[in-house]
């Protein structure tokens, strides 16, 4: 029963993400906290890796597992100033390209001096294309291309307000979001 569940949803995420790839999706920006994970560690996890892993939704991991066999490019873009934490749960879940996801959150890592918009999610996403480019230069990342998930309706809102693709996520109805991504036009 258990092998029918991954092997269904296995399947629902490739459905999912080959509509991404149909849609002109090239880059998969993730919120991590209630978005990823099903809980809010407010930055401040303190448990073991295998513990904050335990957390992670099993949708995101078929769905991250999909994104990258398609050529998707992905960041985690979170205000946990955790990410050396997020860094060891994707090394954790995903030992064979954990190194090509990029994490942007509020550790101080980064600086974003672009013209872009700097509120919500924005400068966080942009900085993480920023480094995609350096070593994807054949790649064309836009607004256009890009697809934040978020459990964060403000988020999303400037996302969308600025030209980028963005689908809600329902931490209490987090199952919905294939269906949200096969609706998006």
């Amino acid at each position: 029963m258990i092998n029918s569940y991954r092997n269904d949803l296995r399947a629902s995420c490739e459905e999912a993400v080959s509509h991404l790839v149909n849609k002109g999706i090239n880059f998969l920006a993730l919120d991590f906290d209630l978005t990823m994970i099903d809980i809010h560690t407010g930055g401040r996890f303190k448990g073991t890796i295998a513990q904050l892993s335990s957390h992670v939704r099993p949708m995101f991991i078929q769905l991250i597992h999909a994104a990258n066999a398609r050529g998707i490019k992905i960041a985690m873009v979170t205000f946990s100033p955790q990410t050396r934490q997020i860094a060891n749960v994707l090394e954790y879940l995903f030992p064979e390209f954990a190194h090509e996801i990029v994490i942007r959150g509020r550790d101080g890592s980064f600086v974003y001096e672009g013209n872009g918009m700097k509120d919500g999610k924005q400068a966080y996403m942009a900085s993480a294309v920023e480094e995609l480019l350096t070593k994807f230069a054949d790649m064309n990342i836009t607004k256009r291309t890009t697809l934040l998930i978020d459990d964060d309706d403000n988020n999303i809102r400037l996302a969308l307000k600025d030209g980028v693709r963005g689908i809600l996520l329902d931490p209490n109805q987090s199952y919905l979001l294939i269906g949200d991504i096969l609706e998006m036009p």
